[in-house]
């Protein structure tokens, strides 16, 4: 067993959920020294509730009136352009109850989760816009629990893995579409539930009961009517990204680009012009097929004149010291659902040794407003909100109907959980889908795994920016149109080079296949 092995190995304990964070209603006093804690972690009390810390987990805390606001993890507000946690929860938490709440809230971008305890001990908890910080609560034993990672109450608890997730484990095709995850709001343990995105999650402390609701989408959010009004939205989400690229160059030490040639990361590059001084980028090259990226990096840096490094990850296990103890300690984080292949195994061992970076800007989230589905499965239009297109885009089930109705039965009661129905029809069920279910499912969790080597931040992780791109014409969102009039507008020189590669995922012709299979999907009656 692993607590096995890592009792004797002191020095690779902290490997253990780092950069990870737990919510307690009940202390958990000594259980803090054992396994997989290890007396690595610190503890924050504050409104009656324990806030405990990985040593790398950054926990910040204000009181404002008779609540106490937390955040775990970091944020920052490219509209006041404030880069300190405890200011942005101040403006916050003097609006906890009030009309303007939720709009400030939307405001600010980063990686966390967000909870607010009252005088009466009530416990409020969200995540961020695409729930990049991978969250979960649970009511175990009498008491509540909110985490980073589902394994932690795992082993607190000593839980089961659920019969469900077995079965999708054992089929072929879980690790396709999108890698391994799970669908709707479920996890690996009947008593632990994914916290989705954009949905307000209370802990009543009188009942022990846990009550949801929806904070976000509640409006109409209506296409723009001409260019006039697609160029203003352009103009407003670019300056969004770059003033959140400000805050990120006096937020940290050693911020670093994590630099290719796709579209999203020249745009966040383009973001950070005018600090191209200040951030650092680099690439790595764990495959052949990441060469034609590195090189396209290679040549952008060079342009503008930006470190830039390339980090050539090992090609074989045996070079890597204790790989496969390390390996064992991140599936054991992950959970055991978010299993990797080895080099991306290689990857994340190779690169906790030698990034010297305190946090990497990554580009993803910024597909929920490219349309991912729809250019996926090179679809103009998807059918109606049902049960049956959320399972159709989290996986194929074409040779396990069984299998295919049980998913069904978990997005009817999600679908129905979270209101879905009640959203205006401006918000398209498949981004919606992408960003509360596979970001927030697959995308979480795995910015969790590689949190193993350094911080990670998003400028796309904000519910405003987000808001606001999916007002553009979803035509000109699969062509990438308003990526690239972005990139334009933020770095007309960088727009110039022309540099594009094209994720091998996205090419016409799988996008064709796909949705032969999806649409084969979509009518079969059984």
């Amino acid at each position: 067993m692993l607590k096995e092995k890592l009792d004797s190995r002191k020095d690779l304990q902290p490997m253990l959920f780092r950069r990870s964070w737990l919510i307690s209603k009940k202390s958990l006093g000594s259980k803090m020294n054992e396994f997989p804690f290890y007396g690595n972690w610190k503890c924050v009390e504050l409104g009656g509730i324990h806030i405990y810390g990985h040593s790398t987990q950054s926990i910040h805390s204000v009181k404002v009136g008779d609540n106490h606001i937390f955040i775990c993890g970091h944020c920052y507000n490219p509209f006041t352009m404030e880069h300190e946690e405890e200011k942005c929860l101040t403006r916050i938490g003097n609006d906890i109850g009030k009309t303007d709440f939720w709009k400030k809230v939307s405001e600010i971008t980063g990686v966390f989760v967000l909870g607010w305890v009252n005088s009466e001990g009530n416990i409020s908890i969200i995540t961020d816009p695409s729930g990049m910080q991978s969250s979960y609560y649970g009511e175990i034993n009498g008491n509540f629990l909110v985490t980073s990672h589902c394994q932690i109450l795992g082993d607190l608890y000593d839980l089961k893995m659920n019969d469900l997730t077995k079965e999708l484990l054992n089929y072929k095709w879980f690790y396709r579409v999108m890698g391994p995850y799970l669908p709707g709001d479920m996890t690996q343990f009947d008593e632990v539930t994914r916290i989705v995105p954009n949905i307000v999650y209370t802990y009543d402390a009188k009942s022990g009961k846990v009550s949801h609701k929806r904070f976000y989408p509640l409006t109409d959010n209506p296409q723009v009517k001409d260019n006039k009004e697609y160029q203003e939205v352009i103009e407003k989400a670019s300056d969004i990204l770059k003033n959140g690229a400000d805050l990120v160059a006096k937020k940290w030490e050693k911020p670093a680009i994590s630099l290719t040639g796709g579209i999203d990361s020249n745009t966040t590059f383009a973001a950070c012009n005018g600090h191209y001084n200040e951030f650092a980028t680099f690439s790595y090259l764990s495959t052949h097929k990441e060469t034609i990226d590195v090189e396209a990096a290679k040549k952008i840096a060079a342009r503008f004149n930006t470190q830039h490094r390339i980090f050539n990850i090992p090609e074989t296990n045996d070079e890597l010291a204790d790989f496969d103890l390390k390996k064992d300690i991140i599936n054991h984080n992950n959970g055991y659902v978010y299993r990797l292949y080895d080099n991306e195994m290689r990857k994340r061992i190779y690169l906790e040794k030698v990034l010297p970076y305190d946090v990497e800007i990554k580009s993803w989230v910024s597909e929920t407003i490219r349309a991912y589905w729809y250019k996926h499965y090179g679809r103009t239009s998807m059918p109606k909100l049902s049960a049956k297109l959320f399972r159709n885009l989290y996986k194929i089930f074409i040779t396990n109907r069984s299998l295919a109705h049980k998913i069904d039965k978990v997005f009817e009661s999600y679908i129905e959980k979270y209101n879905y129905r009640s959203i205006s029809k401006d918000y398209l069920p498949a981004d919606l889908h992408y960003n509360e279910v596979t970001w927030g499912s697959w995308g979480g969790p795995n910015i969790s795994d590689m949190k193993l080597y350094t911080d990670i931040t998003f400028l796309y992780n904000n519910r405003v920016f987000l808001d606001l791109l999916l007002r553009v014409p979803l035509e000109k969102r699969i062509n990438d149109e308003h990526h690239l009039d972005m990139k334009k507008y933020l770095n007309k020189d960088l727009f110039d080079m022309g540099i594009r590669v094209v994720n091998m995922k996205e090419t016409a012709t799988r996008a064709r296949l796909l949705n032969v299979i999806f649409t084969m999907n979509m009518l079969l009656p059984f």
